[in-house]
């Protein structure tokens, strides 16, 4: 009785998008349901559920009153995709798989085809021939299939090879925190290569910050969930525009980070035939028997690019009859057209370029101005070959442990920076950290400089835009800046370090306020962050390096003492004021 009121299910239906990343797209929306009473939490909903013998009643009741939120959607917001969560034991029960559920579907205006069903990997099936016809039969349907809660539970790899889902979800377990684990890196993005190979789509779930976000990118996640994005709703929503312009700037922080010393694909740029986005089909068939050397026509809506027609998708259409005055674009863009700006890396465009849909993959890239106006394509050919000289011609330096690139790149960025009216360079230390190895060991000491590079990276976007982040080596690293930089920055930095730093200490350090050196008897020491900042007001007009070494070498003995003395993370100017 609490399931239900009469023939109404007493859930309420909330949605939370799956984003493209790349291009801040809503993929499609995650179904969820809540309680309306006398229980409102799944996890108690579901719990009471299994307790009671209940859980196709309650499944039902979610799917039911999804479906019936779903039809009284805005047609735009109708389209979906929405994956639902269906455990294994609903999967397979008749009453779901039978002709009920698609003639629900049916009344409500909707189609399988709208419809990704979630089969959780923390269940598992017992029978995996079981699985694989339960899968292809709701394939068969039009339904697409995911894995959820994948490296979650231990049957992951039988259940993801005998259900080849058009979806992998990554358990929130791999991606909380990953930006501090090296090992769950080099798996996630195994799975990225895996799933690019057999054409299936990786979300990433439970995103929360910055970091895990900067990290999955690198790595090649091109979608992702989580409440740094959006949380659940009760109407489809993307996120907002703050957000989408923060990811595009991690983007490209990534992008110029990665490849500071790659070419940009605006030197790569063709200029291929185009022609109005309302033009018929006669016209393109014209435009590609005079040109016979070009490959693809862009249309355009004015300056901004709409749609790349090529010449084998053209002829595919067109070709069994005679082109006429009807519009060669029937229904807008294709979905998959790639727009990037002509600032982009060429090495970090090769791989995103590959990560489109198999139709799409070879189909040539779209290049503009930063205002979006269209400037040219570089073809696939182009691309796949100028990546493969530049990486093999790639020597970064780029840090083992923090993936940061190292002294050749600072050097780089320090030369460049001199040249310019303003600048600040700031050299950050770890203080006791050696005594923090000796104390704890060199892995956890790794945890401490990945946890300080992932701190900085992720306050690079209080800095001036344009500047870098660098790791010399140990615990030494190096932000270099376009322009000066606030007290209030550094502070900021200081405060955070030595407030996100408890889970680097065991209980008694950290109720003793940190630890012993050694064989010391003396009173317990944190680690802490010191920083030294150098800007062009303590140097002279276009100074050479070896100036601002010497600068930056006294001022970084002062910081550390005084770091010391207060037990805190501190930071000096050159002009040597504490703060």
């Amino acid at each position: 009785p609490w399931l239900w009121n009469g023939d109404e299910p007493r859930v309420a239906t909330v949605f939370q998008p799956i984003v493209d990343l790349l291009s801040g797209e809503v993929l499609g929306h995650e179904v969820l349901s809540r309680g309306l009473g006398p229980v409102e939490s799944p996890n108690e909903l579901f719990s009471r559920a299994r307790v009671e013998g209940f859980t196709y009643e309650l499944e039902r009741a979610c799917w039911t009153a999804a479906v019936r939120r779903i039809a009284t959607l805005p047609e735009a917001q109708r389209r979906g995709p929405f994956f639902f969560n269906v455990s294994p034991d609903v999967l397979s029960d008749e009453r779901f798989g039978g002709a009920s559920t698609l003639e629900l579907l049916r009344q409500h205006g909707l189609s399988p085809q709208q419809l990704v069903l979630e089969i959780t990997e923390r269940s598992t099936f017992e029978d995996t021939e079981q699985l694989r016809m339960l899968a292809r039969r709701y394939s068969e349907q039009g339904f697409g299939i995911a894995l959820d809660d994948f490296g979650a539970g231990h049957s992951g790899l039988v259940t993801l090879v005998h259900s080849a889902p058009d979806f992998i979800k990554l358990d929130q377990a791999l991606v909380r925190d990953i930006h501090l684990h090296t090992y769950r890196q080099h798996l996630v993005k195994s799975l990225v290569s895996f799933a690019q190979r057999v054409d299936a789509v990786l979300i990433a779930e439970g995103v929360e910050t910055w970091n895990e976000l900067a990290v999955l990118l690198r790595l090649g996640i091109r979608h992702a969930q989580g409440y740094l994005l959006a949380r659940p709703v009760s109407s489809p929503q993307r996120p907002g525009a703050e957000f989408a312009e923060r990811c595009r700037e991690a983007i490209r922080a990534l992008h110029q980070r990665e490849h500071e010393d790659d070419e940009t694909v605006g030197s790569m740029i063709i200029r291929p035939p185009c022609a109005p986005v309302s033009s018929p089909a006669v016209e393109l068939d014209r435009l590609f028997r005079r040109t016979p050397g070009e490959d693809h026509v862009v249309l355009l809506n004015g300056e901004q690019p709409h749609a790349v027609v090529t010449r084998r998708s053209f002829y595919a259409r067109w070709g069994g009859t005679s082109a006429d005055a009807s519009p060669a674009l029937e229904d807008g863009a294709p979905v998959d057209l790639m727009v990037v700006e002509d600032g982009t890396a060429i090495t970090a465009l090769a791989r995103m370029a590959m990560r489109r849909p198999p139709e799409s993959v070879y189909d040539p890239v779209v290049v503009t101005d930063a205002q979006g106006h269209f400037l040219g394509t570089v073809t696939m050919k182009q691309l796949i070959a100028r990546a493969s000289d530049l990486e093999q011609h790639a020597a970064t330096g780029a840090h083992p442990l923090t993936d940061l690139p190292g002294s050749r790149m600072i050097e780089r960025w320090i030369r460049a920076a001199l040249q310019g009216d303003a600048f600040t360079v700031i050299y950050g230390d770890l203080d006791h950290f050696e005594a923090y190895n000796d104390r704890y060991g060199f892995l956890q000491g790794d945890r401490v400089i990945r946890y300080t590079a992932g701190l900085l990276s992720e306050c690079l976007h209080l800095l001036p835009p344009g500047s870098h982040l660098g790791h010399v080596g140990g615990d030494d690293f190096v932000l270099v800046c376009p322009d000066a930089v606030a007290p209030e920055v550094l502070r900021t930095l200081c405060q955070r370090f030595d407030a996100e730093k408890v889970p680097l200490y065991g209980p008694e350090d950290l109720r003793r306020g940190g630890f012993t050196p050694g064989d010391a008897a003396g009173a317990p020491v944190p680690v802490t962050l010191s920083l030294a900042a150098v800007d062009h007001r303590g140097l002279s007009p276009r100074p050479h390096p070896a100036e601002l070494s010497a600068v930056a070498a006294s001022l970084r003995k002062k910081v550390k003492a005084l770091s010391a003395e207060t037990h805190t993370s501190t930071f000096l100017f050159e002009q040597g004021k504490a703060e």
